[in-house]
């Protein structure tokens, strides 16, 4: 027998057809005609019907009863040996389309894109597979909306008979509205680990088959949250936080972050999607951009690596388990206390419990950038050291213990007693402003100093012929129970700057024992307000108003 071979292009100049007394005499050779078999997408899914498409290449040549397309499918995971045929059409481009129907709602369909050469030689795509359902997904409103939970629902309709292997159901999460679909996924209930303040933007889902079906993308906005500080009596004048960032309990584990993540989403497992700079106190210090610091002058920020050093080095650390929830608590040499939650971490966007500890600090290893500044603790012991920046860890905010907040806006100034002084008030009962005050006088508390810095304006080249040029300015300050009273600048325990013109001073006072509050606070800086020329010139603003420092 002479065995004969049908190149492509005497297939394309025949037809696709050979005539001949044996049919084994010949062997098809479909490399110059088909170049491309493959399986596309299924759409127009509903419970008992989809539309499959795939792409064959290239036919355009060849006569169109000289081949048949389409696909098989079935509900077996093998359509093409168990599979039902499905004839489908071919466009101009390639594309093959088939319609299926009869489907059984709920059951997973297998199919592939198949073309059949002059009913000799059949070629597959590769298998692919969809569920028939007609899945519909409505996001609720969020309900129970705290500074950092919220209660996310969606009504899922057209998912009856489905089991968890072919359906997962969640809502996802994302600081914007083009982020949603890529965002985090989140079970539907509560959702925790959200940041204060805080604008969202989330969807209910369905993946049906590997299908996935959205309700709308709706917005919700997080309340506002003040973070409770403790004392630790570290000796660094820092306070630590209360609470975890993302947290309003000691026990809770609030958000996970990567190392310079301000958004708590970013969920990359490579380290290069991380800053390799020290981030405490700046744009990508979550702690530092969300206000959780209420009527206070200093804000919120992620300790460095030697405040994590010296938190471990000057407190006493005991496991402890508060209300089911395990961890350490760090006890300073005055007491107080604070409760770190055992927290696990977060591998790119897999999250791991592991039973221990893991929290960031806010400095980038000198050695090797990879790696940041950290606290961590296990059954055996606390750690300061460092992490690989992708990973997900908790944050214990810090922050400076000055924490007095002002408004450089209410302060009264001028020649408020009427004897040539000019007189910065910042709070006086019985002054213009004693209802609006400059500064919250709940907060202004201290038992060993208090050293303020100012800014003035509208001094230098406004002084009459023959001023002085130099005049001293000093603390004047009474608490509620008028202790203790300095009512001059060269008063016992009141330290003066010297006032020569246009920049920043700083005046300070001490006192044997705690002073709470004010019955009057003022800046007083003698004759200096007779030798002005236009009084209108004059600004003064507050730059820092600090509380027992440790030096003068």
């Amino acid at each position: 027998m002479k065995l004969r071979y049908l190149s492509g292009l005497l297939l394309l100049a025949t037809g696709l057809f050979a005539a001949s007394c044996d049919e084994d005499d010949y062997i098809i050779a479909t490399g110059n005609i088909i170049t491309e078999v493959t399986t596309g997408e299924a759409s127009s899914i509903t419970a008992v019907s989809a539309v499959v498409q795939g792409t064959v290449k290239d036919l355009s040549g060849s006569a169109s009863g000289s081949y048949t397309v389409g696909v098989y499918y079935g509900t077996a995971a093998d359509p093409t040996t168990a599979g039902t045929q499905q004839l489908g059409s071919l466009d101009e481009n390639g594309t093959v389309t088939a319609t299926l129907t009869g489907l059984t709602t709920g059951a997973t369909y297998y199919y592939a894109t198949f073309v059949t050469l002059q009913s000799r030689l059949t070629t597959f795509g590769d298998v692919k597979s969809f569920v028939a359902t007609d899945a519909a997904v409505v996001t609720m409103d969020a309900t129970d909306v705290t500074a950092t939970k919220a209660t996310l629902n969606g009504q899922f309709s057209g998912i009856d008979g489905l089991d968890e292997e072919t359906l997962v159901t969640g809502v996802k999460l994302a600081r914007t509205a083009e982020g949603v679909q890529a965002g985090t996924a989140c079970p539907v209930g509560v959702v925790s680990g959200l940041l204060p303040a805080t604008t969202y933007y989330y969807a209910a889902y369905a993946v049906v088959g590997g299908v996935e079906v959205y309700g709308e993308t709706k917005t919700l906005a997080t309340a506002a949250q003040e973070m409770p500080y403790v004392d630790l009596g570290l000796g660094l004048d820092v306070l630590w936080a209360a609470y975890n960032l993302g947290a309003e309990a000691e026990t809770e584990t609030g958000a996970r972050f990567g190392y310079g993540d301000a958004t708590g989403m970013l969920l990359s497992d490579e380290a290069g999607d991380y800053p390799a700079a020290d981030v405490s106190s700046t744009a990508n210090d979550a702690a530092f951009v969300l206000d959780l610091d209420g009527n206070r002058a200093v804000e919120s920020r992620m300790p460095t690596a030697a405040e994590i050093a010296a938190l471990i080095a000057h407190t006493t650390q005991t496991e402890e388990t508060v209300d089911g929830v395990s961890g350490i608590r760090f006890t300073g040499t005055n007491g107080n206390s604070i409760f770190l939650p055992a927290t696990g971490y977060r591998d790119g966007a897999a999250a791991i419990a592991d039973g221990n500890g893991y929290y960031w600090g806010g400095t980038i290893d000198a050695t090797n950038a990879d790696y940041a500044s950290s606290l961590s603790f296990s059954g055996s012991g606390v750690v300061a050291g460092h992490s690989q920046r992708q990973l997900g860890f908790a944050i214990r905010p810090v922050r400076d213990a000055d924490a007095l907040r002002w408004e450089s806006a209410r302060l009264v100034c001028g020649d408020l007693e009427e004897n040539g002084r000019m007189r910065i008030e910042i709070y006086n009962q019985y002054g213009a402003k004693a209802s609006a005050p400059a500064v919250d006088l709940d907060m202004l508390t201290f038992q060993k100093n208090m050293v303020i810095t100012f800014t003035l304006s509208g001094i230098t080249g406004n002084l009459k012929e023959g001023a002085a040029g130099s005049y001293v300015a000093g603390l004047q300050f009474a608490d509620a129970d008028w202790y203790p009273s300095y009512w001059s600048a060269l008063a016992e325990g009141a330290y003066e700057d010297t006032v020569t013109g246009d920049g920043t001073y700083t005046v300070s006072m001490e006192v044997p024992s705690e002073s709470s509050g004010a019955a009057v606070f003022c800046i007083d800086i003698a004759n200096l307000w007779n030798d002005l020329a236009d009084t209108s010139l004059v600004k003064v603003t507050l730059d820092s108003i600090k509380l027992d420092v440790e030096e003068m």
